[in-house]
C-alpha cells in the first residue's frame, strides 16, 4: 500500500475551515441566545449597569453571570435545566438553553 503525502499547505487549509466553521456556528449560537435574552429574560437581566445581585431577592446582571469566577457554559445549562424556583419557567428547548448560555458567557471579561 502507498501512502501518498498531503502537503503541509492543504492540511492547514482544512484546519482553517473548519476552525472557521466553528466560530461561525459559535456567533450565530450568540446571536441567536442574544435574541432570545432580549425576548425574554431583558426585563429582569439585561438593565443597564445591573451588576450581581444585591440581597436574596436581587437579580444578578447576566454580564455578572458570566463573569463569576468558576462560571462555565455547562454551569448555566445546568441551572437553567434545573428550573429555577425564582424565574419564570419559559419552557425552554435544550437548543434555546444551549444559545442562551451561550449568550450570556460571550459577555465574560476577557483578561
Amino acid at each position: 500500500m502507498r501512502l501518498t503525502r498531503i502537503p503541509h499547505a492543504a492540511i492547514a487549509s482544512c484546519l482553517f475551515l473548519i476552525g472557521t466553521c466553528v466560530a461561525s456556528s459559535a456567533d450565530e449560537a450568540v446571536e441567536r441566545g442574544r435574541e432570545l435574552a432580549e425576548r425574554l429574560c431583558a426585563n429582569c437581566h439585561l438593565n443597564p449597569g445591573q451588576g450581581e445581585k444585591v440581597g436574596a431577592s436581587g437579580i444578578p446582571g447576566f454580564k455578572a453571570v458570566a463573569n463569576r469566577p468558576s462560571q462555565t457554559v455547562e454551569g448555566i445549562e445546568a441551572w437553567l435545566r434545573s428550573i429555577p424556583p425564582m424565574m419564570p419557567n419559559h419552557h425552554l428547548t435544550r437548543e434555546e438553553i444551549s444559545v442562551l448560555a451561550a449568550f450570556v458567557m460571550s459577555l465574560r471579561d476577557r483578561p
